[in-house]
């Protein structure tokens, strides 16, 4: 009998796919990841038949085994030419990346013709400041670990800072956590609390917390692994909203005036002045335009960059555009009549070069980009 998923996925190569079978085909997706590794090995043009004859008449357990087969046997290849106009294929640095949406019957320009740039620009990498409480700096870099601050009991280098309990009370002051664009950071508070921070992010925390809280300050981007205590409940304070915790695992995103709580387990309340909310494990808080609002997550979306993803989920080129900043410490600016309002989806991991990115946006976009030093420029195809 033949496979009904090896009919789809031609046509999803060929751009001829239906809005139904594209739905069936992201669950097929979504069901296990080596689906999507056996999609990536689809990217030869000349053996995709071939290959899509071989899938539909066995099992899909033994196709993967062929396609492990075929990868090992090849060793490392050149990127290949894309082949769908309904999505982008590619394979960069041992990562696939998969992009979606809708270009019509137009087959798009080779992205190589709609990208210029003098140097390529690499990901960013680990790496903070830390604004003491007297006002001295010091910068978290190298690998070796070294003792901060009088108290003895902060340590850091350019991976983590960690913070050690104290056994005697100490006055209350706060050190604070700089993240600058193209850096992230992770560190360990002293009640054994984990937190991501993200580029482009301030923490404000105590080198000890009061015996009543635990109360930190964001500006931007953390994702928070809080250790339990009942009689000290954890509180991040960013923009004028509160989010209490006993313990759990929650993002926080406040870069615009939007604030944005995803709850990953446990449960969190949030509160603003009187309104306060209740997250249960898979919800996410929504404060803007002076009201707050709830509803299901997509924890893949706004988890994306802790597990060191770009997931566009129906997102402008303005906000991509952000979130490149952001990563890959850019000025970006847009000339020409630029569609706003036109929506994007895909993902790709992180740790890639900027070319990579910029490779795969022009490939499904009417898009132009140039990079000269740390300014992008991005414009319409003539």
């Amino acid at each position: 009998m033949t496979n009904p998923i090896a009919q789809i996925i031609q046509r999803y190569l060929t751009g001829s796919i239906s809005p139904e079978e594209e739905v069936e085909l992201q669950a097929w997706l979504a069901a296990n990841k080596n689906n999507r590794k056996l999609l990536e090995s689809f990217r030869d043009a000349k053996n995709i038949q071939d290959d899509l004859d071989f899938f539909a008449s066995i099992d899909e357990d033994k196709a993967w085994k062929k396609t492990r087969s075929k990868q090992t046997s090849a060793g490392n290849r050149p990127m290949r030419k894309f082949l769908s106009v309904a999505a982008a294929i590619v394979l960069a640095v041992g990562v696939f990346i998969v992009w979606k949406f809708n270009l019509g019957n137009h087959a798009p320009n080779e992205p190589q013709a709609a990208i210029s740039h003098v140097s390529d620009i690499a990901p960013a990498k680990s790496g903070a400041l830390l604004l003491m409480a007297d006002g001295s700096q010091v910068e978290l870099a190298g690998n070796s670990q070294k003792v901060i601050g009088s108290a003895k009991n902060v340590f850091g280098n350019s991976e983590e800072l960690t913070i050690k309990p104290v056994e005697k009370q100490i006055p209350l002051q706060y050190n604070t956590l700089i993240i600058p664009k193209a850096s992230y950071y992770r560190m360990t508070l002293s009640d054994g609390t984990k937190v991501w921070v993200n580029a482009l992010s301030q923490l404000r925390f105590p080198v000890q917390f009061a015996k009543h809280e635990r109360r930190v300050f964001l500006d931007g981007e953390a994702y928070f692994e809080v250790a339990h205590k009942s009689d000290q409940p954890f509180i991040v304070e960013t923009g004028g909203t509160e989010i209490k915790v006993l313990g759990t695992h929650f993002n926080v995103n406040s870069y615009n005036d939007q604030i944005r709580t995803t709850l990953a387990a446990g449960k969190v309340e949030v509160k603003r002045g009187q309104d306060v909310m209740e997250l249960s494990p898979g919800e996410y808080s929504l404060f803007s335009n002076n009201q707050f609002t709830k509803g299901k997550a997509d924890l893949s979306h706004d988890l994306a960059w802790h597990n060191n993803e770009f997931y566009f989920k129906k997102e402008t080129i303005v906000s991509i555009a952000h979130q490149l900043s952001r990563w890959y410490d850019l000025d970006v600016k847009f000339r020409g009549n630029v569609q706003f309002d036109k929506e994007y989806t895909g993902s790709i991991e992180r740790d890639v070069q900027l070319s990579q990115v910029l490779e795969m946006l022009s490939y499904v976009s009417n898009l132009k980009f140039e990079v000269e030093g740390r300014k992008l420029s991005i414009e319409t195809k003539n």
